[in-house]
């Protein structure tokens, strides 16, 4: 991860970057859970990333099943690079229809993957 911002009191800006793989799961993890912490809303930009795993998009999908639980907002900026893009793909993470929690219609993994 590159750094991350406050673009307001209850908003947290994470500007991701370089490899988000099983190599730096431990640290994502971390980084997202403070982050689900410290703000109601949070952004995801990846303007500068270079890999994705499937343990990011596992992050990624759990983060996001917390902050609906915790009735808060994890959205991913656009535009989306296309190794992420990729990586949801050959995951098969892309769907119709969010899981049984997404009460809010804000599933992760329904729009911006073509």
């Amino acid at each position: 991860m590159k750094n991350k911002k406050k673009a307001s009191p209850n908003h947290e800006v994470l500007k991701f970057a370089g490899d988000l793989t099983i190599d730096n799961a431990q640290e994502l993890h971390r980084v997202l859970l403070a982050a689900l912490d410290n703000a109601t809303e949070i952004s995801l930009t990846f303007a500068e990333v270079t890999a994705v795993d499937l343990s990011f998009v596992q992050l990624l999908c759990a983060a996001h099943r917390t902050a609906v639980r915790a009735d808060k907002t994890l959205k991913l900026a656009d535009p989306r690079p296309e190794v992420l893009k990729a990586a949801v793909r050959e995951t098969g993470f892309i769907r119709e229809r969010g899981c049984n929690l997404d009460s809010q219609g804000s599933c992760l993994w329904k729009e911006g993957w073509e």
